[in-house]
């Protein structure tokens, strides 16, 4: 309390030379009325309600502009009454200072003498303090300077130095380096059935699945981890996980990671970042593109382990097609038509489906026993084509022998973009599987230069590998949202990228909203484990939900199931989504998991599913959504034409209608 009186006075007496001095000189015109009126709002009995800190900046703000238009007429008023008048209001602002700095410490009332004194010295800060609370100076001027500080010796600017266990350790790395459908997967799986302990990291829930089941198939007892699902194997001596479940404190004797041209991904890479720096295992298996190269040798010679490069060729010639692809005189049975969007392979997959052409259809959002059953349906000759998103550029082995670009261009958050080399020869390169086909072939309906272009370029490789947000950084006094953006602001060394943090802010202040009014109660770790919940933020059912868990999860004993929202294909789509969203977060909250409804529940969507996709895909036509008219598949707009220039004489209408009466 003494400090708090000692930091009352020190602030009194800096705010009344602050907004009393030179620096506050810049004149205002004022009428006497005006001045009258933001006298009576400047007195401590009207700031005394102010809750928000944020609140003060305009009472700042006002009494700079008093401050100022009083200085301006010292001097220049005549004796008598007015210049009475004059020096009790400077006397009343004055006191008012002693006001506005009690009110102000109430928001920093852990605040020392020695903070408050060296927050006020920094550089920029009494300019600041015209117009803004000192609680916002606080947040940035002294928090980012002191936690810039805190990060430095916090967090050794060497990424590869934050992993202290993996350099006591002298790890052998051997690089599986090659395009698609070389066998370099395949190849660092046989090593890793003679581990005695051992893991594969990949990309994809569907990828460790199909680890699993290789693995378990072939005699070695492999358990399952990923977020949305564990799958537990007695006496289990490997485990197939997605990355993200990589944990640097376990010890293995072989590990794979595959998919490690992933370290230039803005938003997930520092996973494959982590496992390249933090493994603790003799032997580590390292699969990637030829791009990916010159950047994992650069952080394995950093991080002073031994390496050796085993370069993989395509098993199968990769032919590209002379002349452009036109879908009605050129579809066979076994290609596989690529477009960039859900709605595009609906409506596509629609269209073939009319035409007499049975279609499995593989996306990103399909749950994975779904894509399964789309795979099985096409190997076993159920169906005809395969219409796909880039999704089957990873993991998915299928005997197509013919890639149609139908679109060369995808749409990638901010804009259309044309694909890039390394985009077409990951998607080009699943034409041709090794054991069925001698000669893979790729097409295009339209800019057939571009995937000629693309498939004939080097690779460019990849120059920075993104890392992630520290946890350890949580133990300094910060906001999360503070930390965070700090972090993301200071420099790396050379060969590294911060991770897009966008995502991360954006459910850190969904959760600050939906918990305005007890935030104090929650620890910043705590808070952390559930923000970096891995879900679809886009999606307003998985997004509600997640509201719901975070506002209920301490006062219950176990989460609420989540009921399905419908039975058209987005809904189910959703509840899938939804389903792994209850698995993950009573997992983070440390809640039991109603396992076997969990289970039925996934068994009974997924199925449910790939009922829609076989039997009611053709019902997913393109139509109007003014007059329900059909629409060619590939139809750019949500209305036919007729109803657009229908639309518009509705429209010229209006407005002639509009000038008339007016």
């Amino acid at each position: 309390m003494e400090i708090k009186i000692e930091c009352a006075q020190y602030l009194e007496e800096y705010y009344k030379e602050l907004f009393f001095g030179n620096v506050n000189k810049r004149y205002r015109a004022m009428t006497a009325v005006e001045l009258r009126k933001r006298l009576k709002r400047l007195t401590e009995a009207n700031i005394k309600p102010l809750e928000k800190a944020n609140e003060l900046s305009d009472v700042h703000a006002m009494l700079s502009k008093v401050c100022a238009y009083l200085m301006h007429k010292e001097g220049k008023l005549p004796p008598g009454p007015a210049v009475q008048e004059w020096e009790k209001n400077c006397d009343s602002m004055k006191e008012f200072c002693g006001a506005l700095a009690r009110k102000d410490l109430e928001y920093l009332s852990g605040l020392s003498l020695e903070e408050l004194e060296h927050v006020l010295r920094m550089q920029g800060i009494r300019r600041y303090l015209l117009t803004n609370s000192l609680d916002r100076a606080y947040q940035l001027f002294y928090i980012p300077k002191t936690i810039k500080k805190g990060i430095r010796e916090s967090v050794n600017q060497k990424p590869e130095e934050e992993y202290p266990g993996a350099r006591e350790m002298k790890r052998r790395f051997i690089l599986h380096v090659g395009p698609t459908n070389s066998g370099k997967t395949h190849d660092a799986l046989e090593r890793l059935k003679e581990c005695g302990h051992g893991a594969y990291f990949g990309p994809l829930r569907l990828l460790a699945l199909e680890v699993y089941d290789k693995l378990n198939s072939e005699g070695l007892a492999c358990s399952m981890i990923t977020g949305e699902e564990t799958l537990e194997v007695p006496g289990a001596v490997c485990q197939a996980c997605t990355v993200e479940m990589l944990n640097d404190h376990d010890y293995f004797d072989i590990v794979v990671v595959d998919e490690c041209q992933m370290v230039a991904d803005p938003y997930r890479g520092h996973n494959w970042t982590r496992a390249v720096l933090g493994l603790r295992a003799e032997e580590i298996h390292l699969c990637m593109a030829p791009e990916a190269e010159d950047i994992i040798v650069q952080m394995i010679k950093r991080c002073g382990d031994q390496f050796r490069v085993v370069r993989h060729k395509r098993n199968t010639r990769l032919t590209l097609e002379t002349k452009p692809y036109n879908l009605k005189r050129d579809l066979r049975k076994g290609d596989a038509l690529i477009v960039f969007s859900k709605k595009s392979v609906l409506a596509l997959a629609a269209h073939l489906e009319n035409e007499g052409t049975h279609c499995s259809v593989i996306y990103g959002s399909l749950p994975p026993a779904t894509r399964r059953e789309q795979v099985r349906r096409f190997l076993a000759k159920e169906t005809d084509v395969v219409v796909s998103t880039d999704a089957i550029g990873m993991g998915l082995n299928l005997p197509i022998r013919r890639i149609v670009f139908v679109e060369t261009r995808k749409f990638d958050g901010v804009g259309k973009r044309t694909l890039n080399p390394e985009e077409i020869k990951q998607i080009a390169g699943r034409a041709g599987r090794y054991g069925l086909y001698d000669e893979g072939f790729v097409t295009a309906i339209d800019e057939l230069e571009v995937i000629r272009d693309g498939l004939s370029r080097l690779p460019i490789p990849i120059m920075k590998a993104y890392v992630g947000f520290p946890e350890q950084l949580l133990n300094l006094p910060a906001e999360i949202d503070t930390l965070v953006k700090i972090w993301a602001s200071m420099d790396t060394p050379s060969i590294y990228e911060k991770m897009e943090v966008d995502e991360l802010l954006s459910l850190y202040m969904t959760f600050e909203h939906v918990h305005q009014d007890d935030m104090d109660t929650f620890t910043r770790q705590e808070i952390y484990k559930l923000i970096t919940c891995s879900i679809d933020i886009d999606n307003k059912m998985v997004m509600d939900l997640w509201k719901d868990y975070c506002r209920e999860y301490r006062d219950a004993d176990e989460l609420e199931f989540p009921y399905s929202p419908g039975d058209d294909l987005y809904d189910l789509e959703s509840y899938y989504k939804m389903l792994d969203l209850y698995f993950q977060f009573s997992r983070k909250a440390g809640l039991p998991v109603q396992t076997g409804n969990l289970n039925e529940e996934r068994r009974h969507t997924e199925e449910e599913i790939s009922r829609i996709l076989k039997t009611e895909c053709a019902s997913y036509s393109r139509k109007c959504s003014a007059c329900g008219r059909e629409l060619s598949w590939d139809y750019p707009f949500s209305v036919c034409e007729k109803c657009f220039e229908r639309g518009k004489i509705n429209r010229a209408h209006n407005r002639g209608g509009r000038r008339r009466a007016s």
